[in-house]
């Protein structure tokens, strides 16, 4: 014993202390009662998994879940898996372009917001399996947000709607069109008096045609846009500064100072993927090219969480904060003088004032405003004058002519369609927007309007609210199903092509609308198609090549339109700041968001959505009624209880969940909650019932008592601990800088050991970086591995019990004071050990280690002992503790990738670094006679990421990007005392804060 001593001089210790955290980092925590050590707290924490995540299934919880799953896995109500009917041939004869058992990738685009975000989808045999971001396309950049990567759930939910109907019978296309050809002959006698469409704001091209000839055909009908979010304050701010519409982009890789009234640009927008990708490159942590943030607003966002500087404020205090910046601008920059009086200062916000327009004046034409599309038009105005005088405007702001229309599409246009319909003036009325009867305004019965008009017909993806209201119901067709064009917000366009014959018989906007243009013989295909041979030259071979390539690469090229050149009309800006009463808010005010996961309620029935935590609060399956810590002890709101909301009479209880950092005497709730669940059970609250015409977004007057009962939040925040130890880490820049030669050393380097390691020769050494500098805490990783993997959904039950089967988390700290805290997202998946704890205890090798420095699990030999889950100590392995599945039959495989295993019930899961894509490139590789090309090969987290937060590749290739960022000085190995080795690095985020505010 005494030569092994000597040479592992290893102490023996009854429990090994911790690594010495640096003592002038502020404690992580993820959840108040932690910050507190609250006895529950204590017990939770004690325990090696959430309470009721060991526990044995019970039968009853068992069948419950099984009718929750029904909606991911029910494919077994599709006829059969068809190709789009354009592309249709018979496989007695094999197509060339398709290999059985070899994947192709199609470009195709969807458009969320109206405007085109490009795609590449896999497809297996005709049937698409997982989506992309395609590169090539300057809004998507190769990136997703969740909801793209969730589209395939949506693609095979039985419970859309099928087949036509007539007054709740069953009917057919044909005999719509029929209907339709003749009441639009009676319209266009009386010049189309009486018709209304309804329809969803969208940046088409062919569309926009179509709708001109609807106008000219009929010159008295009435064609709106309608959005429950819809951005009518954004155009009309433009309008107000420059006379026209406009939409506004920045470049936000160039802007060194960025100042954020309301906006949460990283994830809502048209191009909120590209800005987030230009935002995480302007966050390199070096001295005068790091940008700086501030953020203004009530609810945490996602942009406020990567903020260097966050001010929480009511909603109704936004404006109030930037005017106050424009009058401390006004004595330092030209062409404001006209605002350096008479603007009411604001005192007890005067540091902050001063030292946020300070900062933007030093960066000059490198300083930026952006405004939210919740604050009124004044403050996008005011953001369009800070921008011209700053002197971004022109260099990294620029403004394009918007593809959308830009009339108005919110609140006010279902309330005028209501009164014309219930005053019986309207005859014929389509709607193609989401569902306008659930999400209309307190007091707008649009409902029974639809029920009143005579020839009503609705365009909808389920049975919800507005198809039962109609006569007409028909059903929509999926964009993987459909055909169809959109621009990108700088014009680019992108052809909508499908991958997939309509799976209920869907149809386009474009076939419902096609009547009404005297174009009911023209299918989606031919109406497209049409509009581009006119627009490229007419028909021919050149057409045809052009066409092609459209469709192969994504984008139509020399689409993009030029940047317009205006001009800030400051007088109309300064009368429009006059009129501000600039009152100080009083009393407490409800904060109307749009649902981070569900948005409106059109991705309410995605389970993959639902059970995706929120990026702050956590929550699963349902919304909260948000407030700040002190708001909820003034007002003794108990963190497990419910709140009664009231407001102008009308009166909505909800579950309570008390937010650090969340604005005093303020209640946020999000929209979009508040539908029946799988199981018909309501899941959330429904917002839009405080929802007013004159308020949509925010409103004093809030009256908040206690409610009765139980909350009954789901929530993931307390589901792990990290037990003090130094897992999420972010410092200041100057720290860093300071410490930089010798920054983190105590969590990286070798790790005394018993055995001395293994030594790796094999040509790919995998392994994986996570920047938390550019990781903004979005979400689109966790969607994205989880459809890759055919990882199953639980449901509320189970993952109230902390059984979540999701691969990869991301993790939410807070830093600092609960009223004021720093927020910080991790991603958090299986860290690919050397030294893998898990190897050590699994009785049957389940768990093995390969020489590529896989950790790997061999599921045919896993009997479910969960040893490996208890040594593990990211926790990070998940365990199948029922059968999330119901029976797969061979129609229900066709939503699942077939590279990777469906796993049972039993069988212990994880991260697998996407092994089915290394060894997919491995064979492409060997038929080729080449080397893997390490740099294209990318694992589904990765390639999802829009600001390429995480890498993936090989370490033996010295110059790849993930082995630089494991050399970076900003790398570390979390939990690296236990000396596990993890192949996945994590990159310190650093903060840039103004010394100013910083220091007092």
């Amino acid at each position: 014993m005494s030569s092994l001593i000597d040479r592992y001089a290893l102490p023996v210790l009854q429990d090994s202390p911790r690594p010495r955290a640096d003592a002038g980092r502020p404690r992580a925590w993820r959840s108040l009662e932690e910050l507190h050590h609250s006895p529950e707290w204590e017990r939770t924490a004690s325990r090696e998994f959430p309470p009721g995540a060991a526990e044995p299934p019970q039968g009853l919880e068992r069948r419950r879940f099984l009718q929750l799953a029904g909606t991911v896995a029910a494919l077994a109500g599709l006829a059969a898996c068809k190709r789009p009917a354009e592309k249709v041939m018979p496989y007695t004869v094999q197509p060339l372009d398709v290999t059985p058992g070899v994947p192709n990738a199609y470009a195709t685009a969807w458009a969320p917001e109206g405007y085109a975000a490009g795609l590449v989808v896999t497809s297996w045999e005709g049937r698409p399996t997982k989506v992309e971001g395609n590169p090539d396309h300057p809004a998507s950049l190769g990136a997703t947000h969740p909801h793209a990567q969730a589209l395939l759930v949506d693609l095979y939910d039985p419970s859309r709607t099928r087949g036509v109907t007539h007054r709740g019978a069953p009917s057919s296309f044909n005999a719509y069109q029929d209907a339709q050809v003749e009441h639009a002959r009676r319209l266009e006698a009386v010049g189309g008096e009486g018709l209304w469409l309804l329809l969803e704001p969208s940046a088409s091209p062919t569309r926009r045609a179509l709708v001109e000839r609807i106008r000219q055909r009929f010159p008295k009908a009435r064609v709106e846009t309608y959005h429950a979010l819809s951005r009518d304050n954004v155009y009309e701010g433009a309008r107000l500064a420059f006379g026209r519409p406009v939409e506004t982009l920045v470049r936000h890789d160039e802007a060194r100072v960025v100042l954020s009234l309301d906006s949460d640009f990283l994830v809502q927008g048209p191009a909120s993927l590209r800005e987030a990708r230009e935002f995480a490159r302007s966050r390199t942590p070096e001295r005068g090219s790091m940008g700086r943030l501030y953020v203004a607003e009530s609810h945490f966002s996602v942009t406020g969480m990567n903020a260097d500087h966050r001010l929480r404020m009511k909603p109704s205090e936004v404006e109030r904060f930037a005017l106050a910046v424009l009058g401390e601008l006004a004595s330092r920059l030209p062409g404001l003088e006209r605002f350096r009086e008479g603007l009411a200062p604001w005192p007890e916000r005067a540091r902050e004032v001063r030292a946020v327009a300070e900062d933007l004046a030093r960066a000059g034409p490198l300083a930026v405003v952006v405004v939210g599309p919740r604050q009124p038009p004044r403050v996008h105005a005011l953001a369009h004058l800070l921008n011209a005088r700053l002197g971004s405007a022109g260099r990294i702001v620029t403004y394009q002519e918007p593809g959308v229309e830009p009339g108005p599409s919110g609140l006010e246009v279902s309330h005028a369609l209501t009164e014309a319909a219930l005053a019986g003036r309207v005859d014929t009325v389509v709607v193609t927007a989401f569902d306008p009867v659930s999400t209309a305004p307190v007091g707008v019965t649009l409902g029974a309007a639809l029920a009143a008009a005579p020839n009503a017909v609705a365009w909808a993806y389920r049975q919800d609210a507005t198809a039962k209201r109609c006569a007409w119901v028909l059903p929509a067709a999926h964009v993987l199903e459909s055909w169809g064009d959109a621009r990108a917000v700088d014009g680019t366009a992108s052809i909508i092509q499908p991958l997939i014959q309509p799976l209920f018989q869907g149809l386009t906007e474009l076939d419902v609308l096609a009547p009404f243009a005297g174009m009911a013989e023209r299918t989606a295909y031919q109406l497209v198609r049409g509009h581009w041979e006119r627009e490229r030259g007419g028909p021919g071979v050149a057409f045809d090549e052009a066409w092609d390539q459209a469709l192969a690469v994504g984008t139509v090229p020399d689409t993009a339109r030029p940047a317009l050149g205006v001009t800030v009309d400051a007088g109309a800006v300064e009368t429009s700041v006059r009129a501000f009463a600039g009152a100080p808010s009083e009393g407490l005010e409800l904060n109307l968001v749009p649902g981070y996961k569900v948005q409106d309620g059109r991705f309410f029935a995605n389970p993959w959505l639902q059970e995706m935590p929120d990026p702050l609060t956590m929550l699963a399956w349902g919304n909260a009624a948000l407030v700040s810590p002190a708001t909820a002890e003034r007002l003794k709101l108990s963190p497990r209880g419910t709140v009664r909301l009231t407001l102008r009479g009308r009166q909505l209880e909800a579950p309570v969940f008390v937010l650090p950092g969340h604005a005093d005497d303020a209640v946020t709730l999000e929209l979009g909650w508040g539908r029946e669940g799988p199981e018909r059970e309501v899941l959330g609250v429904d917002a839009f019932l405080l929802r007013h015409v004159d308020a949509p977004w925010f409103s004093g007057g809030l009256q908040v008592e206690p409610g009765e009962g139980e909350g009954g939040c789901v929530t993931v925040q307390q589901h792990w601990s990290m037990e003090g130890r130094e897992v999420a880490l972010q410092d200041t820049l100057d720290t860093f800088e300071k410490k930089k030669p010798e920054y983190l050393a105590h969590l990286k380097g070798e790790v005394a050991a018993l055995y001395d390691p293994f030594k790796y020769a094999e040509p790919y050494q995998w392994a994986m970086a996570v920047d938390l500098n550019r990781c903004i805490g979005c979400g689109a990783c966790v969607v994205a591995c989880q459809a890759e993997n055919n990882v199953p959904v639980v449901g509320r039950e189970q993952v109230a019990r902390g059984r979540e089967m999701h691969w990869l988390r991301v993790d939410r700290y807070f830093e600092g004071s609960p009223d004021a805290p720093r927020a910080l997202p991790q991603p958090m998946m299986c860290q690919h050990c050397e030294t893998a704890p898990c190897e050590y205890v699994c009785p049957v090798n389940a768990t093995v280690h390969s020489d590529e420095g896989l950790n790997q699990m061999v599921y045919n030999r896993c009997v479910g002992t969960r040893y490996c889950s208890n040594n593990c100590p990211y926790k990070v392995r998940r365990f199948n503790y029922l059968e999330y599945r119901p029976k797969v039959t061979e129609v229900e495989k066709l939503g699942l990738n077939p590279d990777v295993t469906v796993r049972s019930r039993g069988i212990m899961e994880k991260c697998t670094y996407c092994v089915q894509r290394i060894e997919r490139a491995r064979i492409e590789a060997r038929k080729a006679h080449k080397p893997i090309d390490t740099q294209a090969l990318q694992s589904a987290c990765a390639q999802v990421c829009p600001t390429e937060a995480i890498v993936f590749g090989s370490l033996h290739e010295r110059e790849s990007e993930v082995a630089r960022r494991h050399r970076d000085a900003r790398h570390y190995a979390v939990l690296h005392e236990l000396g596990t080795r993890p192949r996945t690095a994590y990159l310190a985020r650093i903060t840039n804060p103004n010394p100013e505010l910083e220091h007092g």
